[in-house]
C-alpha cells in the first residue's frame, strides 16, 4: 500500500524492535478476540457488555486527562489566540516543566518510545537517499525530546545514479510516527513564526530513521561534496582560463597601451562574472536542498501544538483500552491456574497476552503489563495478591464494578459542582 509520502508499507510490516504498541482499534481487537471462539456464547455476551462499560469508563478518564493537560498547556501553546497568563521567565519554565511531564506521560501511554540524545545526534549530518544532510545547533534548545513509534521496515522508490531512468523499490527503516517536543532558549529566533517562549509539539509519519534531524527546527543545509565539486570545479576552470587569457593578451598587446587596458578590464569583468556565477550556483543548490526538505515533510507532517496534544490523548486512550481488553481476555480464557480460586502471575499474564497478540496479528510485542495491571486494579477488574499474583473478577462482576466506579465519579462531580 502506497501512502502520501511515497512510501510503501505492508499491512503488517516487519518490525526492527519489540514495542508495546498494539496496532489495532479497540473494536477491531474485540472482533478478532471473539473470532478465536475461546469463550462460550454466554461469556461472549458478558464480555461485550464488560467492554461497553470499559469504553465509557476509559472515555471519562480520557476526558478528565484532556482537561488537565489542556490547562497545563494553554498558556504555553504558541498558537493560543487568547494570550498567555504567564509573566516572568521563571513562571514560563515552571509551567513548561509540568506540561512536559504530562505530555511525556501521554506519549508513553500511547506507547511511544523516547529516543536518546545519542540516537538523535547519530542522524545529524547524514541522510537517507530521500533526505537532506543537515547541521543542527543543539545549543538553541532549552529542552528537546523526540519520541517514536512503529520501528518498521518500509519500501521506497529509488533511482540509482548510474540508472536514473529506472526506479526500484528498496527497503528502508522508518518510524511510522515521530513526535518532537522542544522549547527554545529565551529570545532565540531561529525560524520565522517559531516563538521562543512557547512549548512546541510536532507530529510526523513515516520518517526514515536516518532523517530524524529533518524534524528539528533551526537546521542548516549541508551541501554534499559532490555538489560542491560540481559548483567549484567549473568555476575554477573558467577563472583559470580567464587569467590565462589576461596574461596572454597582455603579452601580445603590451605595446598597445589603450587597447591593452580595455581588454584587461573586459577579461577582469569576465573573471568576476565566473565568481558571481559560482556564488549563484551555490545558492541555487542550497535552495534546491531546502525545497527538497520542504517537499519531503509536506505530506509527512500530521499536526502541531494543541492538535498533536489531542491526537496523542486519543491514541493513549485507544492503547489503554486495547491493553486492558486483551489482558482481561487472557485472564478469562486461561486454561489452567496454579490454585483453584483462579489467579495468575504478572509474568505469566505478560507471556499469555503476547502470545495472543502474536496469534491475532502475527506480531511480536513487548506488552506493558505493569501499567495495565495498575489500571485494572484501580477499576476493580482484578485484585492484587501477595507474590505479584492477581485474581480477576467474572465478566458480570467486572461489569458491575465498572458501573460502580462510574457512579462514584458522577457523585464526586456533583459534589464538586455544588461547592
Amino acid at each position: 500500500m502506497q501512502n502520501t509520502t511515497g512510501a510503501f508499507l505492508a499491512a503488517d510490516p516487519a518490525h526492527w524492535a519489540l514495542e508495546p504498541y498494539i496496532p489495532l482499534l479497540p473494536d477491531d481487537l474485540q472482533a478478532r478476540l471473539m473470532d478465536r471462539d475461546e469463550l462460550s456464547a454466554d461469556q461472549q455476551v458478558a464480555f461485550r457488555k464488560f467492554n461497553q462499560a470499559l469504553t465509557a469508563v476509559l472515555h471519562h478518564r480520557a476526558h478528565r486527562t484532556h482537561d488537565h493537560l489542556n490547562r497545563l498547556y494553554v498558556d504555553l501553546d504558541p498558537d493560543n489566540e487568547t494570550g498567555s497568563a504567564l509573566g516572568s521567565e521563571e513562571e514560563v519554565d515552571a509551567a513548561a516543566s509540568m506540561a512536559t511531564k504530562a505530555i511525556r506521560d501521554a506519549l508513553l501511554a500511547a506507547n511511544y518510545t523516547q529516543l536518546t540524545q545519542e540516537e538523535i545526534e547519530a542522524s545529524v549530518g547524514v541522510a537517507s537517499h530521500w533526505g537532506v544532510p543537515l547541521h543542527v545547533d543543539f545549543a538553541v534548545f532549552k529542552q528537546l525530546a523526540v519520541y517514536a513509534r512503529g520501528d518498521v521496515i518500509g519500501a521506497k522508490n529509488l533511482s540509482r545514479w548510474y540508472r536514473p531512468w529506472r526506479q526500484e523499490l528498496v527497503d528502508v527503516a522508518i518510524y511510522q510516527r515521530a513526535v518532537v517536543v522542544f522549547q527554545l532558549e529565551d529570545h532565540c529566533q531561529i525560524e520565522e513564526g517559531v516563538d521562543s517562549s512557547g512549548l512546541h509539539l510536532r507530529m510526523f509519519k513515516n520518517i526514515p530513521k536516518l532523517d530524524v534531524d529533518m524534524l528539528l527546527p533551526g537546521t542548516e543545509v549541508r551541501i554534499t561534496w559532490f555538489d560542491r565539486t560540481r559548483i567549484v570545479v567549473p568555476s575554477l576552470g573558467g577563472i583559470g582560463m580567464t587569467i590565462w587569457k589576461i596574461v596572454r593578451t597582455a603579452l601580445l598587446v603590451a605595446a598597445l597601451s589603450v587597447y591593452s587596458a580595455v581588454i584587461l578590464i573586459g577579461l577582469t569583468l569576465a573573471a568576476i562574472g565566473y565568481i558571481v556565477r559560482s556564488v549563484m550556483n551555490y545558492f541555487q543548490t542550497r535552495n534546491r536542498y531546502i525545497l527538497s526538505l520542504t517537499r519531503s515533510l509536506y505530506h509527512q507532517k500530521l499536526g502541531t501544538n494543541a492538535g498533536v496534544l489531542y491526537r496523542l490523548l486519543e491514541e493513549a486512550h485507544q492503547q489503554r483500552h486495547c491493553e486492558v481488553m486483551v489482558a482481561y481476555y487472557a485472564m478469562l480464557t486461561v486454561a489452567d491456574t496454579d490454585v483453584d480460586t483462579g489467579t495468575l502471575s504478572r509474568r505469566r499474564l505478560k507471556r499469555r497476552v503476547e502470545r495472543i497478540i502474536r496469534e491475532v496479528l502475527s506480531l511480536e510485542i513487548d506488552f506493558d503489563v505493569e501499567e495495565t495491571l495498575q489500571l485494572m486494579t484501580e477499576l476493580d477488574i482484578c485484585q492484587q495478591l501477595p507474590e505479584s499474583r492477581y485474581r480477576w473478577e467474572s465478566a458480570q462482576q467486572a461489569n458491575e464494578n465498572l458501573h460502580a466506579w462510574w457512579d462514584a465519579q458522577s457523585l464526586a462531580a456533583v459534589h464538586v459542582g455544588s461547592l
